[in-house]
């Protein structure tokens, strides 16, 4: 597969109650998250889409760049990735969440080195999946509206489910790379990550 295969989707994430504020708008280095992943993905692949959440946060897009509101409403990152396939134009997409600032386009080849005719691939530290920087085929869509009507939310039984090739961390892809930032404790170890080079 090649890049030109793959449109980038960049989750926004949900009510971020764990970080007191939207997390997307959290600043990390001078920028917000969503600004750090936009700057960080529009240049890869074949498109850049935004998984909003509800169809009321459409406007947090920039002029320019696709958003994508959940067909099905508070399902959590599943729900963003159905929606994200069904409006994906490309064979594959690649789920980045916006709280992983420091994960960038060397992983994201790495996954598309490793997805061969794969429906899922994704990372794992300490043998567990890592399903929100993972690339997802188009076909993945069905076993995720089933799983939703059947009121099962977890990204871990899509992959289950799914032909899933698992990637464990190296040093293409260190432990560092996937601090992501869910408290402001996280995001304190984010900026001394970033003041000691990690980008």
């Amino acid at each position: 597969m090649e890049r030109s295969d793959v449109t980038v989707q960049v989750m926004l994430g949900g009510l971020s109650t764990r970080m007191g504020r939207d997390k997307a708008l959290v600043e990390l280095g001078g920028k917000t998250l969503l600004e750090r992943a936009i700057d960080r993905w529009q240049g890869y692949g074949s498109g850049l889409q935004l998984a909003v959440g509800p169809a009321c946060r459409k406007g947090m897009a920039p002029e320019g760049t696709a958003a994508v509101a959940d067909i099905y409403p508070e399902r959590g990152p599943l729900g963003g990735l159905h929606a994200g396939l069904k409006e994906c134009k490309t064979p594959l997409l690649l789920l980045v969440a916006v709280d992983y600032p420091f994960l960038g386009p060397a992983q994201a080849d790495v996954l598309l080195e490793a997805i061969g005719d794969a429906d899922a691939c994704v990372f794992t530290q300490d043998g567990r999946p890592q399903p929100l920087f993972g690339l997802y085929r188009r076909r993945c869509a069905t076993a995720a509206e089933t799983l939703i009507l059947e009121g099962d939310n977890r990204m871990s039984h899509l992959l289950e489910w799914a032909n899933s090739v698992y990637v464990p961390e190296d040093e293409r892809a260190p432990r560092e790379l996937f601090h992501n930032l869910n408290t402001p404790e996280e995001l304190a170890v984010a900026e001394q990550l970033l003041s000691t080079g990690v980008r």
